[in-house]
């Protein structure tokens, strides 16, 4: 089998597949046989060997250009220390210095054979206890500042929790994601939740929100815990001035899964100081001091969110 020599990490054996950088530096691997890999948070055994039907095929190990680890794939499920206690992982990504970036509980790979459901099972629940509440959840990923502080929590679909907001306590699904010093900056809402804006309370829901991480999400706050965005799917923006009244809205398209099925596209809404930036086809620049700006509601959210409920169980 092939050997193949890094810089930082000794000697690595038994790889069946490797990449290399344009100025030769070890960019990732594939393994035949148990390797052990030091780094920051100790010893890692990156996934080699066949695959089964839930693991993943390919590299399970991967280099930043100065020869410094970037991510692992784990051969199994491997207790790590972070700043929220010792949690289990299968995959775990990196910043250059070493610190942990981002953390996977599970890595198995959804296909044909494998549902994900039948991943959702392995799931265990992560107990947290944050500024913005303490709950029990299963988490998709869990991704870190350089610090160590939580930076974003991305729960699995069918999770949904109860978190401390600006707004009140608010319910969460896919997650939300967190200031360095713990305050919320994001969440994405569950269900149709009425919002207080500088324009009057506003529904936010986005019906075309995904799971694929929780960095960013409908709902933004600043530093100071003021509303700096967020998504509609049911409120308008009435604008009058005096020549004339327009209303912003959500509009109604086709949907991208099936034409011939109407759904609503949510719009966005930046609050600045002085003005409101709405963003759907277009965006439209809202001046606050030369127009009388009100919130009025153009979707009942008691009825639906966002125009196809037949594979929706969210808004009840």
């Amino acid at each position: 089998m092939n050997k193949v020599q890094t810089e930082k990490y000794g000697t690595l054996t038994d790889v069946i597949f490797s990449e290399t950088y344009n100025n030769g530096v070890l960019k990732g691997c594939a393994f035949d046989e148990k390797n052990n890999i030091t780094t920051p948070i100790g010893i890692l055994v990156p996934s080699y060997g066949p695959s089964n039907i839930r693991n993943r095929e390919g590299i399970s190990l991967e280099f930043f250009k100065s020869g410094e680890i970037r991510s692992i794939d784990l051969e199994e499920a491997t207790e790590v220390i972070t700043s929220l206690g010792v949690i289990s992982a299968e995959r775990i990504s990196f910043y250059e210095n070493g610190r942990i970036h981002r953390l996977f509980p599970l890595n198995g790979c959804i296909n044909g054979y494998w549902t994900e459901e039948n991943e959702y099972s392995l799931a265990k629940p992560i107990a947290f206890d944050l500024p913005i509440g303490s709950f029990s959840t299963k988490a998709v990923s869990l991704c870190f500042y350089e610090s160590g502080s939580l930076k974003s929590l991305t729960l699995w679909p069918q999770e949904i929790i109860e978190i401390s907001s600006p707004d009140g306590l608010v319910k969460a699904r896919y997650g939300f994601s967190l200031y360095e010093n713990g305050t919320l900056k994001s969440f994405e809402p569950a269900l149709p939740e009425p919002i207080s804006t500088p324009v009057g309370i506003i529904i936010t829901y986005d019906c075309n929100a995904h799971g694929i991480n929780s960095d960013e999400n409908s709902v933004t706050y600043d530093t100071h815990g003021q509303l700096r965005s967020l998504l509609t799917s049911n409120s308008g923006i009435l604008v009058s001035t005096s020549a004339e009244k327009t209303l912003i809205q959500p509009q109604i398209k086709p949907s991208n899964i099936d034409p011939e099925v109407m759904t609503t596209e949510p719009m966005s809404i930046i609050f600045h100081k002085d003005r409101l930036e709405i963003i759907h086809d277009d965006i439209v620049v809202v001046d606050l001091n030369l127009s009388e700006v009100r919130s009025i509601l153009v979707h009942d959210p008691t009825e639906k969110a966002c125009g196809n409920c037949s594979e929706c169980s969210h808004c009840g």
